[in-house]
């Protein structure tokens, strides 16, 4: 018998390992299917779906072109969303996004509720008040802090919820389109392992200018970076 498939597999498992050990999360079968599929797959350029694209676009660095991607599937989800919720009081999907998380996790203060939405203070606080004049949420006493206000669901809010959770279910079908299940699972774990870069960046100290903020960037980022604008 040869072991030297069997011999890889142990040395990627024992990569995947050491890559996740700083985060404390358990390895599960999924999330190494995904990863060793990143990591060795071959990755193929999708088919063109328009006209081709000008020169200066079609040689974009692969960094541009996830960034840009993403900015437009956030598009196509957010028009979805909106269709799904029209002829209710959830205006936006932030609307429904705020709703739901307070339904999770409630009783939430709203400071909390803005951070798991990962919104601006001044964004978030509109998205609140057009709950609480909708009779969605309700204010209550927070039990230490008399500065703060708890946000809990109201019946009105619990019985719209309900009632749009099938077609908000049926957006999010729609968003993860043709892809098969263990795309999914591959693209879950990606963007997954991207919000756990990004989110302590942003619930950490403010960068007062862009270059604070740079120096966040993981090395090999900023070599290729520097490299690119020369």
């Amino acid at each position: 018998m040869d072991y030297a498939l069997l011999k890889q597999l142990l040395e990627q498992a024992e990569a995947f390992e050491q890559q996740r050990a700083p985060d404390g999360k358990p390895a599960d079968l999924a999330a190494f299917a995904a990863w060793l599929y990143g990591r060795v797959g071959a990755v193929s350029a999708p088919p063109p779906r328009g006209p081709a694209a000008p020169a200066d676009v079609a040689s974009m660095p692969p960094e541009a072109e996830i960034s840009k991607l993403l900015i437009f599937l956030t598009r196509y989800a957010r028009s979805y969303i909106r269709r799904g919720l029209a002829g209710t009081p959830l205006l936006t999907p932030d609307d429904f996004a705020y709703l739901a998380t307070v339904m999770g996790h409630q009783p939430l203060s709203k400071t909390e509720l803005i951070f798991r939405n990962i919104h601006e203070k001044a964004t978030g606080t509109e998205v609140i008040k057009r709950l609480l004049a909708r009779g969605l949420v309700a204010e209550q006493p927070h039990h230490t802090d008399r500065r703060s206000k708890l946000l809990t669901l109201t019946e009105a809010g619990g019985a719209l919820l309900r009632q749009v959770f099938g077609r908000m279910g049926q957006a999010a079908q729609l968003v993860a389109g043709d892809l098969t299940a263990a795309e999914r699972v591959q693209l879950l774990y990606l963007l997954q392992k991207l919000d756990a870069f990004h989110q302590p960046i942003f619930s950490g100290p403010r960068a007062e200018n862009f270059e604070q903020l740079l120096r966040h960037l993981p090395k090999a980022a900023g070599e290729s970076g520097e490299q690119a604008g020369q």
